[in-house]
This record gives C-alpha cells, structure tokens and sequence, in this order.
C-alpha cells in the first residue's frame, strides 16, 4: 500500500501521530522522556514510534497492538474510511470518543483525508499541537508545556 502522504503523522484511524507523547517523548527527549519512560514502565530507548502507517517494527508496543490496524492490514485496506463496516464499527466508535475527549476530531480527519486534504490538514494539526508561549510541540495530555512550563489553554 502506498502511503496517502509523505509523512508518518498520518494514521490510519485519523490521529494526528505528532501529538502523541511517544513521538514527542522520543523527539525532545531530556525530562519529558524521563517521564513517559517512568509513565509506561518502558526503557528510554523503546520510547519511539515510526507512525501508524510505517513498518510493524518501528510501531510503539500499543499502536502494535491497535485492533483496528490489525483489521485493516487483514483486508488490504489503509484507512477506516476504505472498510464497508466503517459506519457501523464499534471498534472506531470507541477509538473516536476517547479522541474527542483530547481535542481531536477523528471523523473529520478522514473525511478529510478521503478529500485529498491530508497535507493540509496535517499542516493544520501542526499548529494546533504547538505551545502558544513557545511555539514547540506538544502532545495530547500535557496541561503545561513540558518546553517551556507554560499551563496549556484547551486545545
């Protein structure tokens, strides 16, 4: 399958990958990596990720466990908006309200996607994961920056 974009923030599932704490974790290292290793219980050097779309070994121990990734893989498919069950899929349906309780729109995103937007949108995500005070990124959970140390404002 060849990959809708260039980039592995794109997943399969419509999570925007650069705002999770193993991406930025293993990126910024120092403290925060310090944390998400004590956080996971997981030796610094396993904190990484190669994004939802890469290869099965650059994936971070729970993404290689994602049910829905493992579905789609099943049936040749790349995004859940491929899968004729997308509309009725428990699976997604559970992946989307916890998405939505951290600021992200999901559906949107694949809606998106199926558009040909996903540059675009991924530019726009870019963005939105950034700290207003510092301008670096963040990841999902944070409530203050863990650059700069500023509290977050919601996203």
């Amino acid at each position: 399958m060849k990959p809708l974009v260039k980039t592995n923030f794109v997943s399969s599932c419509g999570i925007y990958c650069g705002a999770c704490f193993i991406y930025c974790a293993s990126r910024d290292g120092g403290e925060f990596l310090d944390q998400v290793s004590k956080q996971t219980k997981a030796p610094k050097e396993q904190i990484k990720c190669g994004g939802c779309l890469g290869p099965e070994e650059e994936l971070w121990r729970n993404c290689r466990k994602c049910e829905i990734r493992a579905y789609l893989r099943k049936k040749g498919l790349q995004f859940c908006y491929e899968c004729a069950d997308f509309k009725d899929c428990k699976r997604y349906e559970r992946l989307r309200k916890g998405c939505s309780e951290r600021g992200e729109d999901t559906l949107e995103a694949l809606r998106r996607f199926q558009a040909g937007e996903a540059e675009v949108w991924l530019k726009e995500q870019d963005a939105k994961w950034r700290c207003p005070s510092c301008n670096k990124g963040i990841s999902w959970y944070e409530e203050n920056c863990h650059h700069c140390g500023r509290p977050l404002k919601s996203k």
